[in-house]
This record gives C-alpha cells, sequence and structure tokens, in this order.
C-alpha cells in the first residue's frame, strides 16, 4: 500500500512537473510558425551561435551553486539550510554578475582576436546575450528549492510564469516591432530580467540573513571542478555552431539550428523527468540503496527513449507545422539531434551519481578526455559531413562523456576497495 502511494505521488510530481514545461512550451510551438516567418536562416545562425556560447559560460557566472545546494540540502536542518540559501541567493546576484562582465571581456577578445573574420558581429549581440545569464540564478534557485522540497504545485506556478513572459515579449519583439536576432535575444533578457526584480522582492528576506563566508567559501571549492567540468559541455552542445560558423554558410547553418531547436523541445521533457527523481536520486545515494538508484535512472532512460521515437517518427511533420514550410531542409538534423537526449541523459543521470558520491574530481577528468574525444570528433565529421556531421557530433560526445564517467568511477571504486584491503 505505500509503495503504491509512492509511485500515485511520483506520477502527480511527474504530471505537474511536466505540465510546468508543456504550458510554454506549447504556447512557443504555437507561435513558433509566426516567428519563423519573420526570421530568415542567417537570423537563427546568429542566435544559434550565441547561445553556442551560453553553454560554456553559463555554468561560469552561475558558478554551478545550485549543485553545491542540493548537495547539502538532505545535510542541512531547517536553520542551517536557511542559512546557506540565503547565502546561495547572494552570491548568485553579486558573483554571477562579476562573472558575467569577465565573460563578455573573453567573448569581445575572442571575436575580435581570434575571430575577426567572423560573419556575425559581436556587438550588440553578446552583450544582450550574456546579460540574459546572470538574471537566471536567482529563478534557478527558486525553482531548485520548490523541487527539493517537491512542492511541486508552487513549481509549476513560477516555471510556466516565467515561460509564458518569454513568449509573450518574445511575439512583440520579432512579430511586431520585427526586429529579427536582436529582438529574439532582447526578449529573453527583458523577460528574465522581470522575474528577477519579483524574486528579489519577494524573497528580500535573505538580505536580513547574514552573509556566511565560510558557507561561500566551501561551495566555491566544491563547485570548482564542476563548474570546469560543465564549461567543458559546450564542447558536445555549442562548439559545432562555432565550427559551422566558421565553414561561412549561415544559411546552412540557421537550418542546422532550427532543426536542433526544435529538437531541444524534448529537453522540456527531459527536464521533468529530471525535476521528478532527482530528490530520489541523491537521497539513494546517500543512504546507499544503489539497486533503488539503478531503477530509478532505468526508468528515466526508457521515458526519454520514448518520447525520442514518436519525435523522429513526426519530425517532417512536426517541422512543417512549427516551421510554416519555411524549414523543411531542417528535419534530418532534427531527428539526429533528438537521439541527443538519449545519450545526455544517460551521462547527466549517471553524473548526479557522481556528484553525490563527492567524487567532482572524476566529473572534472571525465570531462577534459570526453572534450579532446568531441573536438576531435566534430573536427573530421564536420569536415567531411557538413552540418549533418555536427548533429552526428552531439549524440557522439554525450556518449563520450557517459562511457568515460562509468570507467573513471569504476577505476576509483576500485582504487578505494584496495586501500582498504592494503590497511
Amino acid at each position: 500500500m505505500v509503495s503504491l502511494s509512492k509511485f500515485k505521488k511520483q506520477g502527480k510530481n511527474l504530471g505537474i512537473y511536466l505540465s510546468a514545461s508543456l504550458i510554454p512550451m506549447a504556447l512557443s510551438l504555437i507561435t513558433n510558425p509566426w516567428i519563423a516567418k519573420n526570421l530568415p536562416p542567417v537570423d537563427y545562425a546568429i542566435i544559434g551561435y550565441y547561445q553556442g556560447f551560453n553553454t560554456l559560460l553559463t555554468p561560469f557566472i552561475n558558478f554551478y551553486l545550485l549543485h553545491y545546494y542540493t548537495k547539502r540540502f538532505f545535510e542541512t536542518n531547517d536553520t542551517e539550510r536557511e542559512e546557506l540559501r540565503s547565502t546561495i541567493f547572494k552570491s548568485l546576484i553579486y558573483f554571477s554578475l562579476v562573472l558575467s562582465i569577465i565573460a563578455i571581456g573573453g567573448l569581445y577578445i575572442y571575436t575580435e582576436i581570434f575571430n575577426k573574420g567572423s560573419q556575425i558581429s559581436f556587438f550588440p549581440y553578446a552583450i544582450i546575450s550574456v546579460m540574459s545569464l546572470p538574471v537566471v540564478g536567482i529563478y534557478s534557485l527558486s525553482l531548485t528549492d520548490l523541487r527539493m522540497q517537491r512542492r511541486s504545485w508552487d513549481f509549476f506556478k513560477l516555471s510556466v510564469s516565467n515561460g509564458l513572459l518569454v513568449t509573450v515579449v518574445t511575439l512583440f519583439f520579432v512579430v511586431i516591432f520585427k526586429w529579427g536576432a536582436i529582438g529574439k535575444l532582447s526578449a529573453t533578457l527583458l523577460a528574465t530580467s522581470i522575474v528577477f526584480i519579483y524574486l528579489l522582492i519577494k524573497h528580500r528576506n535573505m538580505f536580513a540573513i547574514p552573509f556566511n563566508r565560510a558557507i561561500f567559501i566551501t561551495s566555491i571549492k566544491f563547485c570548482f571542478p564542476l563548474v570546469i567540468a560543465a564549461m567543458l559541455t559546450f564542447f558536445s552542445s555549442g562548439y559545432e555552431k562555432v565550427v559551422l560558423e566558421r565553414m561561412g554558410d549561415l544559411v546552412e547553418m540557421g537550418y542546422y539550428v532550427v532543426g536542433a531547436t526544435i529538437a531541444g523541445y524534448i529537453g522540456v521533457f527531459s527536464t521533468s523527468i529530471n525535476d521528478t527523481f532527482q530528490p530520489d536520486v541523491f537521497q539513494s545515494i546517500v543512504k546507499k540503496d544503489f539497486r533503488r538508484c539503478f531503477k530509478v535512472i532505468s526508468a528515466k532512460i526508457a521515458l526519454i527513449s520514448i518520447i525520442v521515437i514518436v519525435f523522429i517518427a513526426t519530425a517532417p511533420f512536426v517541422i512543417d507545422i512549427l516551421t510554416a514550410g519555411r524549414y523543411m531542409n531542417s528535419v534530418d538534423y532534427a531527428q539526429i539531434v533528438a537521439i541527443s537526449s538519449i545519450t545526455s541523459m544517460l551521462y547527466y543521470s549517471f553524473s548526479q551519481v557522481t556528484i553525490a558520491m563527492g567524487y567532482t574530481s572524476i566529473t572534472l577528468t571525465n570531462k577534459i578526455i570526453g572534450s579532446i574525444l568531441s573536438v576531435i570528433a566534430y573536427t573530421v565529421l564536420i569536415n567531411k559531413y557538413g552540418a549533418t556531421g555536427a548533429a552526428w557530433g552531439v549524440v557522439l560526445s554525450y556518449l563520450f562523456f557517459f562511457i568515460g564517467n562509468v570507467i573513471l568511477v569504476i577505476i576509483k571504486k576500485k582504487l578505494h576497495v584496495t586501500r582498504n584491503i592494503k590497511h
């Protein structure tokens, strides 16, 4: 009876988390034909190019502090957790702002020195794109906090409100005002800034709690290898756009970006599945219940695989509808990139286990090795097959990371056992 009750509760939570993502996604899908009519392939190339860099810069700017919060959530009492939450909250405001300025400077140096012949300008696209990242920090913290407390309904309201706001502002800037790529990027910045201000006001009590320097330093030390590792994810999803841009065919790159973006809608399901089962993964690791952890991860893989199969079968029809028939050349790219949802779920699920076990050094080592393999794969595949090679590179890169993670954890465990036997 207890198991059945828990199963029903999990199913209800999954439905709420899924709805929290599906509603904004549905709005985005409904409005996408109008967006596609007002954005030519070159504009999509510009948007995709800088969004690719966001994969590199997001973990740097927000410094993966949410991972430290989730790790400590079940290890602290209410008073300690409130102090932890306040410290992370403030860090995601002030520390992230400083890192954003550094990121803009780094991107400017890359554009002006190492990629001077680029067809995509630095200003204003880079500024708008990067400044959208720090304002998302406390929004992500709020969602994480609600998820860890299993307050799925409150999670739903915040997530849907944010998604609705982004969609509405995007419609105004792109369809009505016709500002193109600048409008699309600016819509994200404005909408997230509004949510940022709302959360600042709502959680103003966080500023009444003294900033705990010890917690901040500990979180930085804990997250540093994770940040480096997460930034290296750029080489699995983001780097391919940089290579494609250097090839000079922005039109074909635009078709690739559209296909990859539409395939990215599967990420809504992936996120919802992760949101539902993340507390169970961390809890099972803390309790050393590895059998339960394996069952949870297997369920996640099975669910996302079904979704990917359905998407691949319906991709031609879906893309025809979503782009008003303008971007049918994106179908093949979308179908291939969709497969990466399975390989990424494999990797991220096992990565959560690695983090929960405290093996953060493994995460970094694995990302370095996997990134090197990904760069080699992208270089070979894109030079030979163009955008199609880029799509397959995304699939393979996550597979490299997953296999490497498994191998390194096995090695770590064996070394640990060997040392215990010797002592």
